[in-house]
């Protein structure tokens, strides 16, 4: 494809696309900088790989996944950063959010936090997976076939890991409740 013709239709391709793939960064991440990070290496790996894209999926759902994988790439550094001493475990901002990075009890989180900000901590506590799946059905409004294709699953694989998170969501809400 010639060069200014690749641009044109990748600028038309950006244009129809980055709110809602910025706003998926940012429902998987927790972090606006983070966020826009991710994106933008997103979109100069797509614009690279523009010419290799064969429209089996949508553009939305190529590049869904190319962010996905750059998040995943990012927590990889991150693990390897925290394992060699450069990253405290409870400064992980945008990082891995794994059970050792978090900073307080449940108990004071609930004390101290209003109930949204305990659902977005509790989703962000669910394993990466499963986070994905809850971020991109309720946060980006995909359907469960949209996630399947963009995360090159089955379905039956989204839906389970749905009903999981779901599960282990309830449980965390019904915690806050008994408790709260």
């Amino acid at each position: 494809m010639p060069g200014q013709q690749k641009r044109q239709e990748f600028a038309e391709v950006v244009d129809a696309t980055y709110k809602r793939i910025f706003r998926g960064a940012l429902s998987v991440t927790g972090d606006r900088h983070l966020a826009e990070e991710i994106v933008q290496e997103t979109f100069v790996l797509a614009f690279r790989k523009f010419d290799s894209f064969s429209g089996r999926s949508s553009a939305f759902a190529w590049l869904y996944g190319i962010m996905l994988n750059k998040y995943r790439d990012h927590c990889r550094r991150r693990k390897l950063l925290k394992r060699l001493g450069f990253v405290r475990a409870n400064a992980d901002p945008g990082g891995t959010k794994d059970s050792e990075a978090v900073d307080s009890s449940l108990a004071d989180e609930l004390a101290n936090h209003d109930e949204s900000e305990f659902l977005m901590k509790a989703v962000d506590g669910l394993p990466f997976s499963m986070r994905t799946v809850i971020a991109m059905h309720y946060f980006d409004d995909l359907t469960l076939r949209e996630i399947a294709e963009i995360l090159n699953c089955r379905l039956g694989t989204i839906k389970s890991r749905l009903f999981n998170a779901r599960k282990r969501l309830y449980q965390a809400l019904r915690g806050k409740v008994r408790n709260g």
